[in-house]
């Protein structure tokens, strides 16, 4: 969809796609975890999660960070073949987990915080999974890796 290279989304758009991509690993969370001991709660309280996975007797948390993209409305002279999923610092800090959600793909990545890489930005660190597409739309083998792997919060809650 061509548009005006300085239009940006509207915020209320912004914010619609926020919560399909939070809603969406809520929803698939809950089907993983229904079984478990393990319940999955949207984030109201802490800083730097959007997810909370709670094992109700034992206390146990993980919490998921979720960031949600698309490439059907952008202003990115790059918007083909890469997109980037970006931490703050006080996100990767406070999570267990980056679930990258990229919308028009229906595709989830699952990345252990470990696994993201730090990037200098104006002096502050950023962490970034980058999902690289090439020209007949196949992914990389690191971002095949991650594509829609839950095994690794399985594994986090005893459920594999």
């Amino acid at each position: 969809m061509p548009i005006d290279e300085t239009e940006k989304l509207p915020q209320n758009i912004q914010h619609l796609l926020m919560e399909i991509g939070e809603k969406s690993v809520l929803f698939r969370l809950y089907l993983l975890t229904k079984s478990t001991g393990w319940e999955v709660y949207q984030n109201l309280g802490e800083s730097g999660c959007d997810l909370i996975l709670l094992n109700s007797k034992s206390g146990d948390k993980i919490k998921i960070e979720v960031k949600t993209r698309q490439r059907l409305y952008t202003t990115s002279k790059n918007a083909v073949g890469t997109v980037h999923f970006t931490l703050t610092e006080n996100e990767y800090k406070n999570c267990n987990f980056l679930v990258a959600y990229w919308v028009e793909n229906n595709f989830f990545f699952i990345v252990p915080k470990h696994d993201l890489k730090p990037m200098k930005s104006n002096e502050k660190t950023l962490y970034k999974f980058i999902v690289r597409e090439n020209k007949i739309g196949t992914l990389d083998s690191n971002s095949q890796h991650y594509l829609n792997d839950w095994k690794p919060i399985l594994e986090a809650i005893g459920a594999s």
